[in-house]
């Protein structure tokens, strides 16, 4: 286990988020050289996994792993020896409301929303905590009125996942473990429930600050501007999935308060986010992020997108993510504007899977990019309810009807031209369906 101390972790957070880049890129590479040594010394999995690679290696030369890998070899993995995976479990499925001890004494844990039905869970030490906190406090938070982060004194919703061992849960629990005087000033809502009960929740509480999905968010954007929600926010996050900067612009327009957002994960970490502007700038001090095309080579072209994403957190001790694939994809561009020196990280989701309809298999990629530029459409999610059939979903600014029935005559037309043409789509006002597992909106739902 690694400590550091607060005071330390502060200096390092501050002076690393204004370095120049060159600056950035030895410190990067120091921290990175230091990781590896650890780990081929304490992780019986990274002993095997780097016998091949030199002293001297380079970035590109540690070879990649994978969630499906690293859990296999789960108990080898990790770098200290009293953590065992099954252990680990049982500890993430406790009820976390009533027993806030710390896993082993010295770590906490959570897990992966575990979307493709195989969570992984993570161990995170005092080293790793006290950096992250550091990231969110100095650069995602930055500009925000401290008094209204004040709970003592302020209300504050959080719409998210309650599940034991979900991180937004887990630090909903801390919180209101470390502020039992002010628990009644924090309110946990289930982002499973329908909309018009969250807004009811949200209507009597009255938050001044609001944490939640950025897909849960715009929905309660429109039912603010629609008037059915009549809350006054003086800060508003939202972190785990894509913000694009039309809805960022629409939950500034809608709240009239900052927006904080926070592109994170439960492997990496606090990967990029926005710094008073609705850029996401990558942490590249202590997280270092690769595009990587199909084939797994480095993409530099700031203009190509990737099709999935390499992750490497710099300050994970105790359960190393180096090189670690995660199906997003994005593009890294340079920063290029006034917020801060930090690249900026595009991201459009996750890599696109195949869907079979009618007998025949398509890319999800071109359903999707006929969606995304429709007019008026927030949000959407495709839900195959039969073999020939697919339902649009959709958070509209304006009426469903007007929006999503024309959508589907457009969508209708493309598979035909691709030689489907017994394909059916229908749309439907029903809300958007979340993942049962960890309370995020998939693109495709099949019923």
């Amino acid at each position: 286990m690694r400590t550091i101390e607060l005071e330390e972790a502060r200096r390092l957070v501050a002076e690393g988020g204004n370095l120049p880049r060159a600056r950035r890129m030895e410190l990067q590479q120091e921290r990175l050289h230091e990781l590896v040594a650890y780990v081929r010394s304490h992780s019986p999995y990274f002993a095997r996994h780097y016998a091949d690679v030199p002293d001297d290696f380079s970035l590109a030369s540690l070879p990649p792993t994978d969630k499906p890998t690293l859990l296999a070899n789960y108990d080898d993995w990790v770098t200290d020896r009293r953590i065992h995976l099954d252990d680990v479990l049982d500890y993430v499925r406790r009820d976390a409301s009533k027993d806030q001890s710390r896993f082993l004494g010295d770590y906490t844990a959570l897990r992966t929303s575990g979307s493709t039905g195989n969570p992984l869970p993570m161990v995170r030490d005092d080293y790793h905590n006290k950096i992250h906190g550091q990231l969110i406090a100095q650069r995602l938070l930055a500009g925000a009125n401290a008094d209204a982060m004040d709970i003592s004194k302020h209300r504050r919703a959080s719409v998210i996942h309650l599940s034991n061992g979900a991180s937004s849960y887990g630090a909903f629990l801390r919180m209101k473990a470390a502020h039992p005087d002010c628990a009644d000033n924090l309110l946990g809502i289930s982002v499973l429930e329908p909309i018009d009960v969250i807004v009811g929740k949200l209507n009597a509480f009255q938050p001044e600050t609001m944490a939640g999905y950025p897909s849960v968010m715009v929905q309660l954007a429109v039912e603010q501007l629609q008037g059915r929600l009549h809350i006054r926010l003086q800060h508003l996050a939202t972190s785990a999935e894509m913000l694009s900067d039309e809805n960022y612009r629409l939950l500034r327009e809608a709240f009239r308060c900052p927006v904080a957002n926070n592109y994170c994960m439960t492997e990496g970490g606090e990967i990029a986010m926005t710094r008073n502007c609705p850029h996401l700038h990558i942490n590249d001090d202590w997280i270092i992020v690769e595009p990587i095309d199909r084939e797994g080579r480095i993409i530099t072209d700031p203009d190509q997108w990737s099709d999935s994403i390499l992750v490497t957190d710099l300050s994970n001790y105790v359960q190393p993510i180096i090189r670690y694939r995660v199906g997003d994809v994005v593009r890294v561009r340079p920063s290029g504007d006034d917020c801060s020196p930090l690249p900026i990280l595009q991201i459009q989701g996750r890599t696109f899977g195949s869907y079979t309809v009618c007998g025949r298999t398509f890319n999800f990629v071109g359903l999707y990019s006929k969606t995304e530029v429709w007019p008026n459409l927030l949000r959407f999610q495709f839900v195959q309810t039969d073999g020939s059939t697919i339902q649009l979903r959709g958070v509209c600014k304006t009426s469903p009807a007007e929006v999503l029935a024309p959508l589907c005559d457009h969508l209708k037309a493309f598979l035909t031209q691709q030689g489907c043409p017994d394909a059916r789509f229908t749309w439907s006002a029903e809300p958007l369906i979340p993942n049962p597992r960890g309370g995020k909106i998939p693109l495709f739902v099949k019923l």
